[in-house]
C-alpha cells in the first residue's frame, strides 16, 4: 500500500513539475516579448535576479512573515483545541458559542486589518492576531466535525465501562478526531500566511506584504512577482511541515 502510494506521489510530483516548467517558460517568453506584461508582471529571469540583488532584504521578508504566520498558527490551533474540548466537557455551552463564532467569519478579515492595526500597533503582534484569526475557524470546524463523527456505540462503551471524560477523549474522540483535526490544519497553513500577509499591507517595518504594497505604489514588477513567489512557497512550506507532522502523528490511519 505504501508503495503504491509513494508512485503515485512521484508521479504527482512530476507532473506538476512539468507543468510549472511550462508555465515559467510561457512567462518568460511573454515577459521578453510584450512590454505590457514586462511591466505588469515582468519575467521569472529578471525576478530571480532581483532578488538575488536583494537577497537580504527577500530573505528578511520571508522569515518575518513566515514566524508571524507560524505563531498565529499555533495560536490558531491552541485556541481551536481548547474549544473542541469545552465541546465535550460542556456541550451546551459549545453549542450556543458556535454560531457566534460562525457569525464572526461573516466580516471580511481585510476590513478588520487596519482596526487590529489600530489596536495592536505596527509590531508583530497584530500581524499574528490576524493570522490566527484566519486560521482559526477551519481547525475548529473540522475539529467539531470529528467530534459529532464519533460513533455512538464508542461513546457508550465507555460509559458501560465508566470511562472519565479525559479517557474517553483520549481513547475515543481524539482517534476518530485525528484526521478531521489534520484536515483542517492543511487549510489553515496557507490561509495563516494571507493573515499576516494582509496585516502587512496596514503597516509594516518589513515583509512579504509590505513588499507586494509598496510593489503595486512605485510599479516595480520584480518586486511584486518576488514577493508573491515567496508568499507561495511560504505557504507550500507551513503546508508541507503540517503533512510531516499528520504522517508522524496520524500514521496509524495515514497508512491506510
Amino acid at each position: 500500500m505504501m508503495g503504491v502510494r509513494a508512485g503515485e506521489d512521484r508521479v504527482t510530483l512530476i507532473a506538476g513539475g512539468a507543468i510549472a516548467a511550462g508555465i515559467l517558460l510561457i512567462w518568460e517568453i511573454l515577459g521578453d516579448s510584450y512590454g505590457t506584461v514586462r511591466l505588469l508582471l515582468s519575467s521569472p529571469l529578471r525576478t530571480c535576479s532581483y532578488v538575488a540583488a536583494h537577497f537580504g532584504e527577500s530573505a528578511a521578508a520571508f522569515l518575518y512573515t513566515g514566524l508571524e504566520s507560524v505563531v498565529g498558527l499555533l495560536v490558531a490551533t491552541a485556541f481551536a483545541l481548547a474549544f473542541g474540548a469545552l465541546c465535550v466537557y460542556l456541550p451546551r455551552v459549545g453549542s450556543i458559542s458556535f454560531p457566534l463564532l460562525v457569525a464572526s467569519q461573516v466580516i471580511p478579515m481585510v476590513c478588520l486589518a487596519p482596526m487590529i492595526i489600530l489596536v495592536f500597533g505596527p509590531g508583530p503582534s497584530g500581524k499574528v492576531f490576524l493570522s490566527a484569526l484566519v486560521a482559526f475557524f477551519p481547525i475548529l470546524t473540522n475539529i467539531i466535525a470529528g467530534i459529532r463523527s464519533v460513533p455512538s456505540a464508542s461513546q457508550e462503551m465507555m460509559r458501560i465501562m465508566a470511562a472519565t471524560k479525559a479517557q474517553a477523549i483520549r481513547h475515543v474522540v481524539i482517534p476518530h478526531c485525528a484526521d478531521h483535526f489534520f484536515a483542517g490544519m492543511r487549510i489553515a497553513a496557507p490561509l495563516s500566511v494571507i493573515g499576516a500577509i494582509i496585516a502587512e499591507f496596514n503597516g509594516a517595518d518589513v515583509g512579504i506584504g509590505k513588499d507586494i504594497f509598496i510593489s503595486a505604489k512605485r510599479l516595480e514588477p520584480e518586486l511584486m512577482m518576488s514577493g508573491i513567489a515567496a508568499g507561495a512557497i511560504l505557504s507550500g512550506v507551513i503546508y508541507g511541515g503540517v503533512q510531516l507532522l499528520e504522517r508522524r502523528l496520524g500514521s496509524w490511519y495515514w497508512e491506510r
